[in-house]
């Protein structure tokens, strides 16, 4: 009995030195990864975000058929913001070095953005001091440059890592937007096809009554020339009959035969 409590007390010793040893790396790594969570991390994850939205909106397809694929706007976005971040962060990439009176270095360089350096290492200063761990109140003495070479870095990255996985995110539904835009459109134009056709028709139908009653018209104008003509031929007729300068020579023909003015012609 006296074994098992043994036992079971060198356990929850164990337990809590183990515990406490996890506790304390997790503290320390904390501790640790707090300047590059504050000063690396999240700016990465802004800028990384900013270059996705402007990305987003450059490439965001549209209502049109020209619009649907916007990969020039991509590039040229991109380049921009390339462009940007090389001339604000990268246009000397050397720090200037700190020489003595003889000429002879020093192993000091000229920090760019002396205010940025100085925040950055008063609050990692700050932090460090109250650190439960040497090793990290050690850290505190330490000095680290952080100015434009380490911020045109972070943002280098955003540009070609963190930006294009915010932007694929972003434009992760794309492919239903393009879909549905190209189903509107296609309903769109069928609709806009059959309304042509419909008014095409309506135009046609009007377009035969009218030459349908045109050639009624112009039937019953030759039915009418034709009944003149007829009238005006019998008119004559009957003149050529009767007129008594007019030699008859139906009147001398043989039996059986017809006489000049009973011809078709007349």
């Amino acid at each position: 009995m006296s074994n098992s409590k043994n036992a079971h007390f060198e356990n929850f010793v164990l337990f809590i030195i183990v515990g406490g040893l996890g506790l304390a790396g997790v503290l320390y790594l904390g501790y640790l990864f707090l300047p590059f969570l504050i000063f690396y991390l999240i700016p990465f994850i802004l800028a990384s975000l900013v270059v996705g939205v402007v990305l987003r909106l450059a490439g965001a397809p549209g209502d049109g058929i020209s619009s649907l694929s916007r990969y020039r706007a991509v590039v040229m976005a991109y380049a921009g913001m390339l462009f940007l971040v090389g001339v604000l962060f990268f246009q000397n990439l050397d720090r200037a070095k700190v020489v003595d009176a003889k000429g002879n270095l020093t192993g000091q360089v000229v920090i760019d953005w002396p205010k940025l350096n100085n925040w950055y290492n008063g609050w990692r200063v700050r932090v460090y001091t109250d650190a439960p761990f040497e090793g990290l109140r050690a850290k505190a003495k330490m000095g680290v440059v952080y100015d434009r070479l380490e911020v045109g870095w972070i943002f280098l990255v955003a540009m070609f890592f963190g930006g294009p996985l915010f932007y694929y995110w972003l434009s992760r539904s794309d492919d239903e937007l393009v879909y549905k835009i190209v189903e509107d459109l296609a309903s769109s134009r069928v609709a806009d096809k059959n309304k042509r056709l419909s008014e095409k028709e309506k135009n046609l139908d009007q377009i035969i009554k009218q030459n349908k009653l045109a050639l009624e018209v112009k039937i019953q104008n030759l039915e009418a020339a034709k009944a003149e003509l007829r009238s005006e031929n019998q008119s004559l007729k009957a003149k050529l009959e009767f007129a008594p300068e007019v030699q008859r020579p139906s009147e001398n023909i043989e039996p059986g035969k017809k006489g000049v003015l009973d011809q078709d012609f007349f």
